[in-house]
């Protein structure tokens, strides 16, 4: 058991490192083909995600406990039913999550050299906004 968690715990401390730093990457690309550093925007739609996220967690434990006939908590009552049912909430659902958000990220362009290429057009950018303001 604690090996699983542990497994669990690397890919779950991974992904919220992670996501940030996908958005951070986002922002700099958008601010290379714009000119405009627009963090507030991005971060917004990304924190409406995640909300939006919680409620479907939310739905399907109300959707799954609602079907397996879970209202009242009765460790004495726990039926075939309610084991599926917690099973589907526990595995299922989050490896369906998994499949989607590994497919978004296979087709997910800021990597390698276009990324680094990126980077350096916003060391530049930087560099003259900065000769601006200080002149």
């Amino acid at each position: 058991g604690f090996i699983v968690f542990f497994l669990i715990g690397i890919g779950l401390g991974g992904s919220l490192y992670s996501k940030d730093l996908i958005v951070s990457d986002i922002i700099d690309e958008d601010e290379v083909n714009t000119g405009i550093r627009r963090d507030a925007s991005y971060f917004g739609i990304y924190i409406f995600i995640l909300r939006l996220a919680n409620v479907f967690v939310f739905l399907s434990i109300g959707l799954v406990f609602t079907n397996v006939g879970w209202t009242i908590f009765e460790p004495e009552a726990v039926t075939q039913e309610i084991v599926v049912g917690l099973r589907l909430l526990g595995f299922v659902f989050p490896a369906i999550a998994l499949v989607v958000i590994i497919l978004a990220m296979y087709k997910y362009p800021l990597d390698g050299k276009y990324l680094n290429e990126i980077r350096e057009k916003l060391v530049v950018i930087h560099e003259e906004k900065k000769a601006k303001i200080e002149a």
